[in-house]
């Protein structure tokens, strides 16, 4: 069943999401084009440097990504009320920023007369801080410009994506932990590398790069705070589980996905699962076939069924998933 993506994103409320894009026709745009063996792989890095770019312009905070050949994931806390509290200068500087960079300094009197007559508009400055807190607006300003990009590059028109977006409502913390995972795991799911050190365009690599380049002495201070997002601009919202435990859970799960029942779980990580209340037992099935079970929302069944009344729904897919992926309660 199709529903509005206006119905799955909350516009007053903050919360997580799972975004992702494909590219038309399922070809390798941004990997290895198997036909004629050019090689695209750069654009990848296009995509990853941009998406952080955008954390600085708009209210988005990334928790996890991936960019493989012909498809990107990202999970995502979106605030659309963080641009509220903006000033008018800032707001003004972030929507120039977002559709023209820095700008040539040559033009800089230009730009200034620009910035200012946004400023001395009540309503544009009322419209841009909607805009700044859209997830709309921000997987645009991600899409759009590297397709621009890629055709240029190729002399060619046409569509590079093959819509807009897809987008997942994470309704509990759970949710955003098991959909983390499966985006980190993309690589090793699509059999590209069974090493997490070796999945690059992904956020456990980024991590994992990020830990080893700290001070000894910080190293398990930071694998001991609670995971928080990657881009981290807007004092991000802490998750419960530590940089350690969640690192350790994706790397067990990536191994039992290449070496299907070779290996019991660990304690901390059965602690892990048992604090977010997840099941053991169906842990490794629900996260491979993860995006066949659930479609715009994903968390425990009582949340799914308040979204579906909400949308005024007798059901929404996901709920019988749930089932498996949570313990009961009550």
């Amino acid at each position: 069943m199709t529903i509005a993506r206006k119905n799955i994103v909350d516009s007053e409320t903050p919360g997580f999401y799972h975004c992702t894009n494909r590219c038309v026709r399922r070809t390798f745009l941004c990997g290895i084009d198997e036909l004629t063996g050019r090689n695209y792989s750069h654009r990848k890095d296009w995509l990853e440097l941009r998406m952080f770019e955008l954390c600085n312009i708009f209210s988005v905070e990334i928790y996890a990504y991936a960019v493989l050949d012909n498809h990107y994931h990202i999970v995502l806390y979106l605030d659309p009320l963080a641009p509220l509290n903006w000033s008018k200068d800032e707001v003004a500087e972030r929507w120039l920023v977002a559709f023209s960079g820095t700008g040539n300094p040559q033009f800089a009197k230009q730009r200034e007369l620009k910035k200012q007559a946004i400023i001395a508009d009540k309503e544009k400055i009322k419209l841009y801080r909607e805009r700044l807190g859209s997830l709309s607006w921000f997987m645009s300003r991600l899409n759009e410009p590297l397709a621009k990009q890629s055709n240029q590059e190729d002399h060619c028109t046409g569509s590079f994506w093959q819509g807009r977006y897809s987008a997942q409502a994470l309704l509990d913390e759970a949710a955003v932990f098991s959909c983390m995972t499966y985006v980190d795991l993309n690589p090793v799911r699509a059999k590209i590398t069974d090493k997490l050190e070796e999945s690059h365009h992904t956020s456990i690599k980024k991590r994992l790069d990020e830990i080893k380049q700290l001070d000894p002495i910080k190293v398990q201070e930071n694998l001991d705070t609670a995971i928080t997002a990657i881009s981290n601009q807007l004092n991000s919202k802490k998750l419960s589980i530590s940089t350690k435990n969640y690192i350790e859970l994706v790397e067990w799960t990536g191994k039992n996905i290449v070496h299907p029942n070779k290996a019991v779980m660990p304690k901390n990580i059965q602690s892990s699962l048992k604090s977010l209340n997840l099941q053991q037992n169906h842990w490794l099935k629900q996260l491979e076939n993860f995006e066949q079970h659930y479609c715009h929302v994903i968390g425990p069944i009582e949340l799914i069924k308040a979204k579906a009344k909400q949308l005024k729904l007798r059901c929404m897919k996901g709920a019988s998933a749930a089932k498996l992926l949570y313990e009961k309660t009550g």
